[in-house]
């Protein structure tokens, strides 16, 4: 009787949702991190590393390295483009800072310097401004030979109106970097910006299993005006865009 029963609702069962009709459920995949590493032959050609793509695919010198020439000559780079630094519009704050080294020091273009955290993982700096903001660019500055283990070995950006809404957007594992990278948003809107008001970075893991965070420059860009009030919608050259990425939309 049991048996017969049984046959009987999977008799019933295929009528109502036949198995050759039944189709695999593809699961949606959150975006693949961004892997940098500036040490490898494709960063030659990568934009994104900017200090390496500027100097003939050359590895950074430990002396430009030390002495900042490479944290300066990464900023004439950048602002030798149509983009205006943002950075004084905007109100920083950090989740924790060691005394000395307050999250002020990756604003004040002095690669000696930097902000430290002081406090348990993961590690935060928000980014408020006033209004909505065109973000063309993002460009933070690494040194794991300099850090080492207060090198983060992910970073992750979240973007939006407040904390609130903020949303996650990427995130980046680095495996080696000596410099400069920008984070552009080529294919996240048709005018390549990052339309937000707000934005997050979260350090929750450092090389070495380090607990506390070093980050030594960071700085924001918007399409330079054409004039009072107005701004361009093409951030970088069309016919060569220095800084590329992946991403998805955030509108």
């Amino acid at each position: 009787m049991l048996l017969q029963n049984s046959q009987n609702i999977e008799a019933i069962l295929s009528r109502l949702a036949p198995v050759q009709e039944i189709k695999a459920v593809e699961r949606s995949s959150a975006p693949l991190p961004v892997i940098i590493n500036d040490t490898t032959d494709e960063a030659m050609d990568d934009p994104m590393y900017i200090n390496r793509y500027n100097s003939n695919g050359e590895l950074p010198d430990i002396d430009d390295l030390k002495s900042g020439v490479l944290f300066k000559l990464g900023i004439q780079t950048i602002e030798s483009h149509n983009i205006s630094n943002v950075n004084n519009l905007a109100w920083w704050n950090a989740s924790s800072s060691k005394q000395g080294n307050p999250v002020e020091n990756v604003l004040n273009d002095d690669p000696n310097s930097f902000w430290q955290s002081d406090g348990a993982q993961p590690h935060l700096i928000d980014v408020y401004f006033s209004r909505m903001m065109s973000i063309a660019l993002i460009a933070l500055y690494f040194s794991i030979s300099s850090d080492e283990s207060y090198t983060p070995k992910v970073f992750k950006l979240y973007v939006g109106t407040s904390p609130s809404d903020a949303v996650f957007y990427k995130s980046y594992h680095i495996d080696h970097l000596d410099g400069w990278v920008g984070l552009t948003f080529s294919d996240n809107r048709e005018d390549a910006l990052m339309k937000c008001q707000f934005i997050r970075f979260v350090f929750p893991i450092n090389h070495e299993n380090g607990k506390d965070t070093h980050l030594r420059g960071v700085r924001l860009y918007s399409p330079a005006s054409n004039n009072a009030g107005k701004q361009t919608t093409a951030p970088m050259p069309v016919t060569r865009n220095i800084f590329q990425n992946r991403s998805f939309t955030i509108r």
